[in-house]
């Protein structure tokens, strides 16, 4: 019977085969389905179909025959591309094809069923008069196996007669070795093919693997092409196979291919397949290994040097549109041009046994050069998963001239070739490339037997308490959007210890916090320890820091607990090649971005080292002692210089305020990390009642771009915002540390005192460039370019000439308010960045404008030294490098000028000069329809956490939702009143990061829509990703999991995208939202966000986006329209939010006597035990393993109960410190005996928490 052609194509199978088979599709105009299962929701295979059907969330779902038959009938589908592997060899899946009148695109049922287990297939080939190795029939013990083994001659083969891939395959040596593997190969055949038994099958020590491509009409005719040669494996899995055979020469050519078309012929095969043989390479006789009943891994060097398409075959031989098939198999002979080789790229690691690698690829990139093919699955930001085969690409090359142009093809190849990210086997393939027996054919299955490869990395053996990568200075020119530019936090010890192994500042090294890692390094290389004071031991003997050493392949680096400080800094020579992420490499474990995998480094990470010529590095090079930062933790205060501003007296802290500031030491608070460094100290009295439109705290303004190193009062607390820091927020900074101070607040611990002292602009000019000095001459010294006398000598007799300077003061210049200006004010903001703001403390949407058309004119003025504008509300912060831009020429100022108010300004007085009046402008934008569930349980979860672990009571708990209706004085139902104003608001972005990431600081358009309340205080610790907060008069998507202070109304869409593969962002920019789009939310229900939320991540949910604009000129006449009903809002919002703050005034009352009395009994328990103040024992004389803290922090919660039986590593008990949770974990086995602690109980580094017994 003629079967029908086939019109659409169902690929039921992932990865790379699923690619190349939507590639022949195309070719042939036939369209066709494409399946997934959730771990695979972003691979290529998906993103690149027309048309993608989900199996569902479970891994295993591409071997459920019922589903893909489902899928294939509801689709249209009248053909199945099984690919290789899965089902592709299944006899039952390809007759349930064919009984549902779905084409079976490969061989029949029935041709498989001879050659699906080895054992028949010899008794076909034997028929066929292929010669096969001795060997026996199925075998039923290990007794009979020993029988046969002993009749074959040792060594054998015990082969599990099911599958393949190498799975159930055993080489015996030994008779002991044939009884103990005869077992294990059954139990790996059963487990892996559903078939247990096992042959026996003789063994060929110096075997080559070569197969033949067949391909039939099911009638009896049958092709085959030339051999290809697979011999280079392991774990008996081909990783690079070669055609033609560099060792088969004509005879056994023809006697390879004519074993191969008898075989093909007696089985009346149809569709692509391979024979396969062992080739003995010491006599050149050949033997039946299998058949492989399907289109093969490495089928495309078949396809470059014969230009067949193999699959467009597969697929007109089914009926498909196309002449690619001869109409006449039997006359066709394949036309041979040159050498192609093929190597399988995989995600494995060669130097521990290739075991698989998972993870995220930070960087992909393949050779551009002709007559080279990669077949992928993955791309940038593609997730490895542990549930699949770790093949990532097929990397061939093609020569006509022949294998050894085809060679250096593909060592060229190879070396374009980047994958980063996930350990991959590519550097592997390199030195095989390289390998001399490659190119002269000495290539036997034994062949990676005698490759000596070690990787130029090194392992984390432990990964310490928190270590992770970082660059300097990090991510740079995206402050602007709420990138933290993350790198060092103590970037002086950073900097000095790459200068001593002789890399630039830029390159990465590693960051340890508290207690550092242990790393074996698997190539020789040059490495330094800089920072607070640990131990440091290679291979166990110590070795100091500061000072460079050697460290040989195979040699352990320790490095112990710190003290004096929190952090210490390991570079290697030619630091660590990881993959940059928007720039910078440094990790930023908050946005899961940056550094391996986005995280603190874990055992088992093999880190890439960069290339660096270790001959040229002067080993023993040592930082001069009066170099050194010195460290003052647990000792004495340390002192931190800061400069004035932006926001200091009078306009809002007293004069007293900053008094204090400068003359009161603050207490280091345990909950401090590298987004913020908390302290404890007196409240200011601010200058102001309250902060207006900004929030009902005087702490409060609209929001502006903070500097790094901003001391931010978020609400009574002074936070100094560090290198993870958030970029725009509402709160006010009296005064900013400078560049070369802020490593001291990288180094402090919980519980150090820190004393700020004022500075002016030329001591911060003058240290910068001393410090900047010392770096490149040490570096010199290290790279053998200076001795370290000539060095000393020079940074002694260095001179810094300070350009002309404002006066040190928080504010620059002011600009009055005029009838066309608004007034405007420039301010200083440490030594990095200018601050320029307009008109007064209010929300006008035309001062944003006017931000805006400056932000134009410094762009187009390509000013050098100018890094970035970042605009607020009414406000922009210019970041500026003043070793190239001075301060004064920014300001285009003279000395005499700076004693007048009116001197000249180029941010002010030349960027306005080309201004449009605000009036006069409209602005393209976009209005985005966003998801909602509003009052949701993810955001209530937090604010229950909050409760628990930070503050219990406030007027905003526990409903925030409540509270913001209370603080506004809506009527009737709270929740129904915020409910209807939230959705009929349109909020525009007036600035992007506003907490981190793209997050909008957003007002509603209709000021009737503005709902002001307070932000928590203090800070929550922990915010759910696409939570939605309200804070000051501003709507805020958080765009990752992190602290905050809004008040969380509901949950949405994920707005970030790390690697922009999906939806509506743009390349190489991750956020969803620009400056000046309006969000309008529509409500959903929790279910229907979370399946909103897994389309979007996934590609698979379009968001509703308009194209619009707005008209300045409209919009000020419609305010005037609605004014009076906007000033009738205000006053209710005022009286509400009078009520609520003196509510909140007795609550922070009770809280701080709370707080007091919680400090006097910890100091009377657990802390006065933890500080020696207590010579009792805390486990009442009990025996046992005692178990302490790692960290300052608090007892989030306690796992196990007493009396419980635990082993080592369970977690017993977890601490929140630094915004993160630490497990604390058994140190044995045994029954927990005591409890120290309680939840909520704050303890020390080294408390007594439990004992085992």
């Amino acid at each position: 019977m003629t079967q029908a052609p086939i019109t659409k194509l169902l690929v039921a199978n992932r990865g790379e085969i699923s690619c190349r088979a939507q590639r022949a599709c195309k070719k042939l105009g036939m369209p066709c389905v494409a399946v997934f299962t959730g771990p695979d929701a972003l691979s290529l295979h998906v993103l690149q179909a027309e048309e993608s059907v989900c199996l569902g969330a479970s891994p295993k779902e591409y071997l459920n025959a019922g589903k893909l038959i489902e899928v294939a009938k509801s689709t249209g589908c009248d053909a199945v591309f099984p690919g290789y592997g899965f089902l592709s060899e299944n006899t039952d899946f390809a007759a349930l094809c064919e009984e549902n009148g779905i084409a079976f695109i490969g061989p029949t049922a029935d041709t498989m069923r001879m050659f699906a287990q080895k054992h028949t297939a010899r008794e076909l080939a034997e028929k066929a008069e292929v010669p096969v190795l001795a060997g026996s029939p199925l075998l039923s013990s290990d007794e009979e196996a020993l029988e046969y083994a002993k009749q074959v001659g040792l060594p054998v083969l015990l082969k599990a007669t099911g599958g393949g891939g190498g799975i159930g395959i055993h080489i015996c040596r030994t008779e002991e070795e044939v009884v103990t593997n005869y077992a294990s190969a059954s139990r790996q055949g059963a487990a892996a093919f559903g078939d247990a038994g096992v042959f026996v099958e003789k063994y060929v020590q110096r075997a080559r693997h070569i197969e033949v491509q067949i391909f039939g009409d099911g009638k009896g005719n049958v092709v085959t092409f030339p051999e290809r040669e697979c011999s280079i494996q392991r774990r008996h899995q081909k990783i690079l196979e070669e055609t033609p055979s560099p060792f088969v020469q004509s005879p056994l050519r023809a006697e390879l291919q004519g074993a191969a078309l008898r075989l093909g012929q007696i089985a009346k095969y149809r569709s692509a397949g391979t024979v396969e043989f062992i080739v003995d390479d010491e006599t050149g006789k050949f033997y039946f290994l299998e058949v492989n009943c399907r289109l093969q891994v490495e089928h495309g060097i078949t396809e470059m040097i014969t230009g067949v398409d193999l699959v467009a075959w597969q697929l007109q031989q089914q009926g498909a549109k196309g002449s690619d098939l001869p109409s006449d198999l039997a006359a066709f002979t394949p036309t041979i041009n040159g050498a192609a080789i093929e190597v399988r790229i995989c995600a494995e690691d060669p130097a521990h046994n290739y075991r698989p690698c998972t993870g995220v690829l930070g960087l992909v990139a393949w050779p551009q050069q002709v007559e080279t093919r990669v077949d992928t699955w993955v791309e940038t930001g593609v997730e490895v998963s542990a549930y699949y085969d770790s093949l990532l690409a097929k990397l061939m090359v093609h020569s006509p001239e022949g294998r050894p142009t085809a060679i250096a093809k593909l060592r060229q190849a190879l070396e374009e070739t980047q994958l980063k990210g996930v350990c991959s086997n590519l550097e592997f393939l390199r030195v095989i490339a390289a390998d001399p027996r490659y190119p002269a054919g000495d290539t036997t299955t034994k062949f990676v037997e005698g490759v000596d490869y070690a990787p130029h990395a090194v392992e984390v053996v432990d990964a310490g308490l928190q270590t992770t990568v970082q660059d300097y200075p990090g991510r740079v020119a995206l402050w602007s959007v709420g990138v933290p530019p993350s790198g060092p936090m103590d970037d002086f010890s950073h900097r000095l210890a790459n200068a001593l192994v002789g890399n630039d500042d830029a390159a990465a090294a590693l960051e340890i916090t508290l207690t550092g890692p242990t790393l074996t390094f698997l190539a020789e290389t040059v490495v330094a320890v800089c920072g607070a004071e640990a131990p440091v031991t290679l291979d166990g003997a110590e070795v100091p820091m500061w000072q460079s050493f050697l460290v040989k392949r195979g040699q352990t680096v320790h490095v112990g607990a710190t003290s004096g400080g929190s952090r210490a800094y390991l570079a290697m020579a030619g630091g660590l090649d990881v993959p940059d992420y928007l720039g910078s490499k440094s990790t930023f474990p908050g946005g899961v971005m940056g550094g391996h995998q986005g995280r603190a480094l874990r055992p088992g990470d093999l880190l890439p080292m960069g290339a660096a010529d270790l001959s040229s590095l002067a080993v023993g090079a040592s930082v001069p002692l009066d170099w050194r930062p010195q460290f003052c933790s647990g000792v004495q205060d340390w002192v931190v210089g800061v400069l004035p501003g932006p926001q200091a007296d009078p306009d809002y802290f007293t004069p007293e305020d900053i008094q204090t500031l400068l003359s009161t030491p603050y207490k280091i608070h345990h909950n401090s990390n590298r987004l913020g460094i908390r302290m404890e100290g007196p409240r200011p009295k601010f200058a102001r009642l309250d902060g207006g439109e900004g929030g009902s705290h005087p702490s409060n303004v609209h929001d502006h771009v903070y500097a790094i190193g901003a001391l931010n009062f978020t609400g009574d607390m002074p936070i100094c915002l560090m290198v993870d820091g958030p970029s725009l927020g509402g709160f006010v900074c009296p005064a900013t540390i400078t560049t070369t101070e802020l490593w001291k607040m990288g180094q402090v611990r919980p519980g150090d005192a820190v004393q700020f002292k004022k500075l002016s602009i030329e001591e911060a000019y003058t240290e910068r460039l001393t410090v900047d000095n010392q770096v490149a001459l040490l570096c010199q010294v290290a790279r053998g370019a200076k001795s370290a006398q000539a060095a000393e000598a020079e940074a002694e007799a260095f001179q810094v000439t300070v350009p002309e300077t404002p006066p040190t003061s928080a504010v620059l210049r002011v600009v009055p308010a005029g009838a066309s200006h608004p007034g405007a004010q420039v301010r200083l903001a440490g030594d990095r960045y200018v601050f320029l703001e307009y008109g007064p403390m209010e929300l006008d949407i035309g001062l944003r404008v006017r931000v805006h058309e400056i932000e134009h004119y410094l762009a187009e003025k390509k000013i050098d030294g100018l890094i970035e504008t970042s605009p607020g509300v009414r406000s922009v912060m210019i970041e500026y490098d003043q070793r190239r831009l001075p301060l004064a020429k920014l300001l285009q100022a003279s000395r005499a000028g700076f004693n007048s108010i009116i001197w000249h300004c180029l941010i002010i007085d030349e960027g306005e000069q080309n201004m449009r009046p605000a009036d006069n402008v409209t602005l393209p934008h976009r209005i985005i329809h966003l998801p909602l569930a509003f009052n949701d349980k993810w955001t209530n979860e937090a604010i229950s956490r909050y409760m628990r672990s930070v503050r219990s009571e406030a007027p905003y708990l526990p409903s925030n939702v409540e509270f913001v209706a209370a603080n506004n004085g809506l009527e009737g139902d709270p929740i129904e009143a915020v409910r209807k104003v939230l959705f009929e608001a349109s909020y525009m972005v007036l600035g992007l990061g506003d907490v981190y990431l793209g997050a909008p600081c957003a007002v509603p358009v209709d000021p009737r829509h503005r709902l002001v309340v307070p932000k928590y205080n203090p800070a929550r610790t922990s915010t759910p990703e696409g939570s939605v907060g309200i804070g000051g008069a501003y709507m805020c998507i958080y765009p990752m999991t992190s602290p905050g202070g809004y008040q969380l109304v509901g949950r949405t869409l994920p707005i970030w995208n790390p690697f922009t593969r999906t939806g509506p962002f743009q390349p190489g920019k991750p956020w969803l939202l620009r400056n000046f789009d309006q969000v309008r939310y529509y409500e959903v229900s929790e279910d229907e966000l979370e399946v909103l939320r897994a389309d979007f991540r996934n590609g698979r949910l379009e968001i509703r986006i308009e194209e619009a604009s707005f008209d300045v000129h409209e919009y000020n006449q419609f305010l005037k329209s609605v004014a009076g009903e906007y000033e009738e809002l205000r006053q209710r919002q005022r009286k509400a939010m009078a009520e609520q703050m003196a509510i909140d005034a007795e609550m922070l009352q009770k809280m701080d006597a709370a707080h007091r009395s919680g400090l006097a009994h910890a100091q009377s328990s657990v802390m006065r035990v933890a500080m020696g103040e207590n010579d009792s024992d805390p486990y009442d004389g009990q025996p046992g393993t005692a178990v302490t803290a790692a960290v300052t922090g608090t007892v989030w919660e306690i796992k196990v109960e007493l009396g419980t039986a635990v082993k080592a590593g369970d977690t017993l008990v977890v601490l929140e410190a630094m915004k993160m949770e630490y497990a604390v974990t058994a140190p044995c086995d045994g029954i927990l005996k005591h409890v120290c602690v309680q939840q909520a109980d704050m303890v020390q580094q080294g408390s007594p928490l439990c004992l085992v017994a």
